[in-house]
């Protein structure tokens, strides 16, 4: 799992308009596959063109229903070791329990893939909007 903060600076914006500056934003330009650099890939964003991508691919989810997906897919091959699932509780859970707003980016089909976006065998990718700690956090599940 891949777990990037970004600080709010107009905490009145809705949801919709912090989704569009994340989308935005350099590091937003991620594939998922290939390194660590956020933002190293400036066109593509996992499995999909970049441009394809705007705040209207984001539907809400229920966090229970966000957490039971997270952990079924950290935990779908073997258990997590103690340690890494005490860094996903700080990280990924207590994140999501706090967030206002929780997004969803839904599959938006082969016709938006990159050149090789096909990669990915599982791509999931939330948006967490915590007003209260002026954050938006991007998690992405990932494995190619």
């Amino acid at each position: 799992m891949d777990v990037k903060r970004f600080g709010i600076t107009a905490i009145d914006e809705p949801d919709g308009g912090l989704v569009a500056a994340l989308i935005n934003h350099e590091w937003f330009g991620d594939n998922y596959a290939t390194g660590p650099e956020p933002g190293g890939d400036p066109d593509r964003h996992g499995p999909y063109w970049r441009e394809r991508i705007t705040p209207d691919c984001y539907d809400p989810i229920d966090p229970e229903l966000a957490e039971r997906r997270l952990r079924f897919w950290s935990e779908q091959f073997a258990p997590v070791p103690e340690h890494l699932t005490a860094e996903l509780r700080q990280e990924v859970y207590q994140p999501l329990r706090a967030a206002d707003g929780i997004y969803l980016l839904r599959d938006i089909g082969p016709d938006a893939f990159h050149d090789w976006g096909g990669v990915h065998n599982e791509f999931h990718e939330f948006l967490l909007v915590d007003r209260t700690n002026q954050t938006v956090v991007q998690i992405v599940a990932a494995d190619d």
